[in-house]
């Protein structure tokens, strides 16, 4: 195993100020049916199942009590499927309502961003642990700890040759698959904090605000990588990019014939400027699908983020909006 042992570079104060997080890398699910949710994504999205080494592809895989992994491209996984085994009994007679995000992970580019990040996040007041990382303990160890909600977050160092080129050694989904894992909508009741955390302890920068309700921040061009909404903590919805738009359509007639309802769309959010359709996975988890999203190439300078004072306008310029919008912003 590679081990990053980030306390031991020399990380000077100029790294430290610079780094930020350059990518989404992954995102973990608990499904309490790790097969029905791997089946979906493979069959439904296209995503390569990642088998065990010497795993014989040719035969059926057991994932009855077993985590699996699922890739769009070159990458180990974009999305990780945890066997949820945790109780729900509470102290009430109401059941406990968990999260189904196990955690979420970002990457930057080398270990020396690693080390630079991890001691701009120590000077932050963060406890910070170094653990193999999940799925692909060969690749070395990557840095985890919490956000203001608890959320568990992941930082790894990219592998060279990480792109959205179809996924190999693993069992290949069937049909079109999303180019890549675009971003991850969260609802939070400490929205000025969790975006506090993620602009000053990872680098994100702000591009859209919906003022008490909704920011969209950024980690490269693309218009944003994370969501943050006001409202019960949890995933709002897990978004991937695909091409443009005749391919959004060719989208939805694929949904249809898999017999996936559309719970919105195709329409055009104000935030992002991009098409977008919208379903649920087996476990009735948001998934969006988003193609031309807004690009910014703003290296060198800062761009000011739009603020928003309709919630229709920055939400779905073409003004449809579905009841459970409406209720899920509620303040």
């Amino acid at each position: 195993m590679k081990a990053r042992k980030y306390q031991e570079a020399a990380v000077s104060n100029q790294q430290i100020q610079k780094v930020k997080v350059k990518r989404l890398a992954h995102v973990g699910l608990w499904t309490s049916d790790i097969s029905a949710q791997a089946r979906f994504y493979c069959q439904v999205l296209g995503l390569g199942l990642r088998l065990p080494l010497n795993e014989d592809t040719e035969q059926d895989v057991d994932l009855e009590g077993s985590d699996a992994f699922l890739a769009l491209g070159n990458e180990h996984h974009s999305l990780a499927l945890y066997n949820d085994t945790r109780s729900t009994t509470g102290n009430g007679r109401r059941p406990v309502q968990l999260s189904p995000l196990h955690h979420i992970a970002f990457a930057v580019d080398t270990d020396a961003e690693l080390a630079a990040l991890a001691a701009r996040l120590q000077m932050y007041g963060l406890q910070l642990t170094l653990s193999p990382r999940d799925g692909d303990a060969q690749e070395g160890d990557t840095l985890w700890f919490q956000d203001p909600d608890d959320n568990h977050i992941e930082i790894l160092v990219a592998p060279e040759g990480w792109s959205a080129r179809p996924a190999s050694g693993g069992r290949s989904g069937s049909g079109p698959r999303p180019q890549a894992l675009q971003h991850i909508a969260l609802r939070t009741r400490r929205l000025e904090a969790m975006v506090e955390f993620y602009t000053e302890a990872l680098g994100f920068d702000i591009s859209d605000w919906m003022l008490r309700e909704c920011a969209w921040l950024r980690c490269n061009s693309n218009h944003h990588a994370l969501v943050i909404m006001q409202g019960q903590p949890g995933i709002e919805h897990i978004g991937y990019t695909i091409a443009n738009g005749e391919e959004l359509l060719h989208w939805a007639d694929r949904l249809c014939q898999r017999r996936v309802p559309i719970l919105w769309g195709p329409g055009r959010h104000g935030a992002g400027n991009d098409l977008f359709v919208r379903f649920t996975d087996a476990d009735e988890q948001h998934i969006e699908l988003s193609a031309d999203l807004q690009q910014y190439y703003d290296h060198d300078v800062t761009s000011p983020p739009r603020l928003w004072h309709t919630r229709s306008m920055a939400l779905n310029l073409w003004g449809v909006m579905p009841n459970w919008v409406r209720e899920e912003v509620e303040v």
